[in-house]
């Protein structure tokens, strides 16, 4: 028997059992106000907390950027995850077993998803092949079973028995047939919900080159979103609020093996936008910790700029020239782990560099700096002219010159600026009255007499449908509509507001009629009908009357 798309009842009757606030405090510091609980939101930046939480109806809302919905939702946000994802994480955040007939929609991924881990299992299989390798890394047994370290064999293609056509989706054999990772040591790539969507192969000979290769983009693996370590780390970094990135895959295993289990590194290219989105989701306090020479130096300096561009201020570790944290791992445990817990906050960092540099050089380091900087110019424009006092107090330099070496720094954010869509308040008071079995779903008006795209695709839903579906429902199939449903559910209207939401909506529906009328008579009737028509013409059924 094959595998089944997750029903309404499973999703209804895990929502039951859980507690939205237990699972949104998992990963937001929430503050109860009044009966619903309240915190800064994680989808948009903000000063003021405008996201709520309500434990009486189960869920979530931003009244600043519009996001909203249950418990399931807030994890597909905040993780981005598929829906299918979202409530298997849901489920393991809540103790619940998710049961193994369950599959997502898209069976052909499904596909891809198992073929990887099947060949992750095969390569890590053949692990004995290249014991005396993990040695000379000290990479111990549980490390390889923690991150499926694998080897792959020159002939692997042939003893995988999985569809060819697979095998180059996953890019483990070229267009003409031939293993890509031949006879290399295998690192399965997770992408963070813990699916292996990738692989990096490690040269084990000196005569191959280069010395590492990864499984090149595709549509489940995008480099600049995946952080390698991450779905290992991801519980640690919850629960300590805090990440270490590192540049590669055995600074991660080796920062495991000393006891950090919350490094990560970005995979086999520069620290991205999305790669810091993520990390700020997930920790408070953000610790670089580059390799000890100069690209190391660079690294450190471009990946704080892409976090001050964020409003985050990461934490900086050197380790000390020609080590790295993979060396430092091995050397000296008890050092690695005193630079862990005593990391120099950035302005100190980009102050003590302005300090070491040659008098010559000086000039050029301040500039640097201010780059790095820059980004906090207008997101916080107190702490940067402080970090410019510091600067100029350090260096002599007069702090109107230190002003114009500050570039001319443009948020990108700026034109993406939050226009949360206005949803007038009558038309959210006629909704619920429908939600709540208050106006009929079988009103004979226009769906254009609605002036929100929400409120009208509603309308149109409960329409067609004959009934009003539940909030699972709508978020499942209508994921975008999950807001303003949380919204709605969200605002108290007494009966009075309802009925008068539904007269002025029978209104709108009478003015287009008039519009669209030619007959005297008939126009005659329906301008009586608009002008006699007021909340206290008498009932919802009075006032329906009107349009039939």
């Amino acid at each position: 028997m094959g595998r089944k798309k997750i029903p309404h009842s499973f999703v209804e009757d895990l929502l039951s059992k859980v507690d939205i606030v237990d699972i949104v405090s998992r990963y937001v510091s929430l503050r109860q106000v009044g009966r619903n609980f309240s915190a800064l939101c994680p989808f948009h930046p903000e000063k003021t907390p405008s996201f709520v939480v309500s434990p009486e109806k189960q869920i979530f809302k931003c009244f600043g950027c519009g996001v909203g919905g249950n418990a399931i939702t807030f994890i597909e946000k905040y993780e981005n995850l598929s829906f299918y994802e979202a409530v298997k994480r849901l489920c393991e955040l809540s103790g619940i077993e998710f049961p193994s007939e369950f599959s997502e929609e898209d069976s052909e991924a499904d596909a891809v998803f198992e073929s990887a881990n099947k060949a992750a299992k095969f390569f890590h299989s053949k692990i004995d092949r290249i014991k005396e390798y993990l040695k000379t890394r000290s990479i111990d047994k549980t490390s390889a079973e923690r991150f499926l370290i694998g080897y792959a064999p020159a002939d692997y293609h042939n003893h995988l028995k999985i569809n060819r056509e697979i095998l180059k989706k996953l890019n483990l054999i070229t267009e003409k047939g031939y293993p890509f990772f031949k006879e290399r040591l295998i690192i399965p790539i997770f992408n963070h919900s813990g699916k292996i969507v990738a692989f990096g192969g490690r040269a084990l000979k000196a005569t191959q080159k280069p010395k590492y290769i990864n499984s090149p983009e595709s549509e489940i693996f995008h480099k600049n979103s995946i952080l390698y370590g991450f779905f290992q780390a991801k519980e640690r970094i919850l629960k300590e609020k805090e990440a270490v990135v590192v540049e590669g895959y055995f600074d991660v295993i080796s920062l495991f093996q000393a006891g950090i289990e919350k490094a990560v590194a970005p995979m086999g290219t520069s620290l991205t936008e999305n790669h810091a989105k993520t990390l700020k989701r997930y920790a408070n306090r953000i610790i670089l910790f580059f390799d000890g020479d100069e690209a190391g130096e660079k690294a450190t300096l471009r990946s704080s700029k892409i976090f001050t561009e964020l409003e985050v201020e990461p934490f900086i570790v050197r380790p000390p020239k020609g080590e790295d944290p993979d060396s430092l791992a091995k050397k000296s445990p008890e050092k690695l782990k005193k630079l862990l817990s005593e990391p120099i906050p950035l302005i100190r960092y980009l102050i003590e560099k302005v300090e070491k540099a040659p008098l010559e050089m000086q000039a050029e380091e301040i500039r640097k700096v201010i780059d790095v900087f820059s980004p906090m110019k207008d997101k916080n424009p107190f702490k940067f002219k402080k970090f410019l006092s510091e600067l100029s107090a350090v260096t002599g330099a007069d702090i109107k010159w230190l002003k114009k070496q500050v570039p001319q720094y443009r948020n990108r954010k700026d034109a993406e600026k939050i226009e949360k869509p206005i949803i007038p308040e009558y038309e959210k008071a006629f909704i619920k009255g429908m939600i709540e079995g208050k106006i009929p779903v079988n009103l004979d008006i226009s769906p254009n007499v609605f002036v929100s795209d929400d409120c009208r695709k509603l309308f149109v839903l409960f329409k067609m449908k004959g009934n009003i579906p539940s909030s699972i429902e709508i978020e499942q199939e209508y994921p975008e509509l999950g807001g303003t449903i949380a919204e709605i559910a969200l605002t108290e209207f007494t009966e009075e507001e309802i009925k008068a939401s539904l007269c002025r909506i029978v209104k709108k529906e009478l003015d287009r009629r008039l519009k669209n009328t030619k007959g005297f008579i008939d126009r005659k009737r329906l301008k009586e009908l608009c002008v006699n028509l007021t909340p206290e013409v008498g009932g919802i059924e009075e006032i329906i009357s009107c349009i039939h």
